[in-house]
């Protein structure tokens, strides 16, 4: 948007400013627009007068590469926008051509279109690592107990594989840097392990799921029928006498049974805050495993099971 512009926006709505009828992104953007003019006047070599800025509600809307870049800045600024906004902000360009807009915008990596709206990535990334954050500050002293105990399992010239997961993280964390194969399809487990100057790091491949920073899919699959695993230790997000080890993603539950196949020896890592619990997919049962890792003796019934089905617990 020209300096042009921002002056005529300023003047059309400025007299609302003290009403209180101006919408907070209005209200933002007017601000905004006054910042730019008072530099053109003690700074007039400063503006670059034909450059995009943040629009406004007038008439002349500009191309719709200004547009996108416009409406780009605002999201990045405030971390996310609403539809209803975009609509107020630009009266004159239809709701279609708004979401082709932030279509365009999604396209080129700025910003994760939501119902009815967009983030930027910046704001989409702080949530998620909240999420995570939270995730692993949950019965954190139950998984670093589960993380002492496995890391004792662990020989030096191995093959190992490490899932997913916040106990898994703590487990990572744990493993002395000694010559090791280790594969993983946790982009944040394999930054960590890569401070290891004898551990060699290999992540699955794959497509990452950003809930749970897990790559998944054909091409890890694909990467993990190629190789032999000595040892893998898995995560479960829930576990049942009926269902049996579960998780949340279908990908997921795909890839850990490959693994356990793969496998020869299975070490499942799980506190006993996920006992008595299922989700939608099961990807082993008490016979599948080897060795069980938990922070706290088990009830009696799921001790029975797995002495039955010849599996060590620690």
């Amino acid at each position: 948007m020209s300096l042009v512009d921002k002056l005529l926006c300023f003047m059309q709505n400025s007299h609302l400013i003290f009403t209180g009828k101006l919408s907070i992104p209005k209200l933002e953007i007017l601000l905004h627009h006054f910042q730019d003019l008072q530099a053109a006047v003690f700074r007039p070599d400063s503006i670059n007068f034909q450059s995009p800025g943040p629009f406004c509600p007038v008439r002349r809307t500009g191309m719709p590469t200004d547009r996108r870049e416009a409406i780009n800045q605002t999201i990045q600024s405030r971390g996310e926008i609403h539809l209803s906004e975009l609509a107020e902000l630009f009266p004159d360009v239809s709701s279609m051509t708004l979401r082709r807009d932030l279509e365009s915008l999604e396209r080129q990596g700025l910003v994760v279109r939501t119902r009815g709206g967009a983030k930027s990535m910046a704001h989409l990334s702080m949530i998620k690592e909240a999420a995570y954050t939270q995730r692993q500050v949950t019965n954190a002293g139950a998984k670093m107990a589960i993380a002492d105990k496995a890391s004792q399992l662990v020989e030096e010239g191995r093959s190992i594989y490490i899932d997913s997961g916040t106990t898994c993280m703590y487990f990572a964390q744990r493993l002395s840097d000694i010559s090791l194969f280790v594969l993983t399809p946790a982009p944040n487990i394999a930054l960590e392990l890569a401070k290891n100057a004898n551990i060699k790091v290999n992540l699955t491949g794959g497509q990452l799921n950003r809930e749970t920073l897990t790559l998944t899919g054909f091409n890890a699959t694909e990467y993990v029928k190629s190789l032999n695993i000595d040892y893998a230790f898995m995560a479960a997000s829930a576990f049942s006498p009926d269902s049996g080890f579960s998780c949340g993603d279908y990908y997921e539950a795909e890839l850990k049974r490959l693994i356990i196949r793969k496998a020869q020896h299975v070490v499942l890592l799980m506190d006993t805050s996920k006992m008595n619990n299922r989700l939608p997919y099961t990807f082993a049962r008490l016979s599948s495993i080897q060795t069980l890792v938990t922070d706290a003796p088990l009830p009696e019934e799921i001790q029975k099971l797995a002495l039955q089905a010849h599996v060590r617990l620690l």
